[in-house]
């Protein structure tokens, strides 16, 4: 199992809530919570430890696809780094163990990604020995580590952005038939309705707790209107109106962004499903220095997006 930042976080609120009951426990009780606490600060350390040993300068250079088994694939090599110009490691070879200068390989199988990245770096100038697969055949690659220049790192994320967008190729539809309208064309740039919401200010008042108010009041006011709405709304604690505040302010976006027609006369790119449209713009457009901003303008139109992206990232 990874220990990651999100699961210290719950052995911490796990420990301070077994040592909140610790007054009223007997003291076999006690003597457990504290092997609790204890197994919980090893885990933690160990997790550090491992975050440490992953964040260390010294790399090989490569890009690395992980199995299912705990090997990695490489994905890409970086131009100038030791791994590329020895010629020894080749795009599709697969990392089975490692070591270092001197000491016995260490098996891959079972380890976590961030366990294999932590055996891998190093320090800048040291030796790590690779146990590579090629089919039925084994072989030893011995590489120099060193910090990447920023040529180096940005050759690799260009690899790494590339493979990305093959896995959500034939996610857009050419076409505005699908049900869900792209805010980006094919050609890469924002579609004019999203440019349209974001002058209205529409993107910036979805991302903000002001926006979320205004949307509910509005709501509140449009159930004004219908006999018996204020007694709703109070009745239901603002429930009603509030989803009557995310109608009217979809309702807002769609005529800020010139109306479903303009909409669809300006999007050449549409999704069958909000998964694919989610999966699709945090891949391809996720880097984007204005991506929050088109994607707040994106949610005031669909709303409902807000899920797919949540598991998307």
């Amino acid at each position: 199992m990874t220990f990651s930042t999100k699961h210290a976080m719950r052995y911490v609120v796990l420990a301070a809530a077994l040592a909140t009951l610790g007054g009223c426990a007997t003291p076999q009780q006690q003597q457990q919570q504290l092997q609790q606490q204890q197994l919980i600060a090893a885990k933690i350390q160990q997790m550090r430890a491992q975050q440490e040993a992953a964040s260390q300068p010294g790399q090989i250079g490569v890009l690395m696809d992980t199995n299912q088994d705990g090997s990695v694939t490489v994905a890409g090599i970086a131009p100038g780094t030791d791994a590329a110009e020895s010629g020894d490691l080749k795009v599709g070879d697969r990392i089975t163990a490692v070591a270092e200068e001197g000491a016995e390989p260490e098996s891959l199988t079972g380890k976590s990604f961030l366990q294999t990245v932590g055996l891998i770096r190093g320090a800048p100038g040291s030796q790590v020995r690779l146990i590579v697969t090629e089919g039925d055949s084994s072989r030893e690659v011995s590489l120099t580590r060193a910090e990447l220049s920023e040529q180096q790192a940005q050759a690799l994320a260009k690899i790494k952005q590339a493979k990305a967008e093959e896995q959500v190729e034939g996610l857009a539809i050419e076409d505005n038939s699908g049900e869900y309208l792209s805010p980006y064309t094919s050609d890469g740039v924002t579609a004019e309705w999203v440019n349209k919401a974001i002058n209205a200010k529409m993107g910036s008042a979805a991302g903000s707790a002001v926006g979320a108010a205004a949307g509910a009041y509005a709501g509140r006011k449009a159930l004004e209107s219908v006999p018996g709405g204020s007694l709703i709304g109070s009745f239901f604690g603002g429930m009603a109106g509030s989803k009557a505040g995310q109608n009217v302010g979809r309702d807002a976006a769609i005529e800020a962004s010139g109306g479903w027609d303009y909409i669809r006369q300006t999007s050449d790119l549409s999704f069958r499903s909000l998964n694919d449209m989610a999966r699709w713009m945090t891949t391809v457009h996720g880097q984007k220095s204005n991506f929050q901003e088109v994607l707040n303008a994106t949610l005031q139109v669909y709303p409902e997006l807000q899920p797919a992206l949540a598991s998307a990232r």
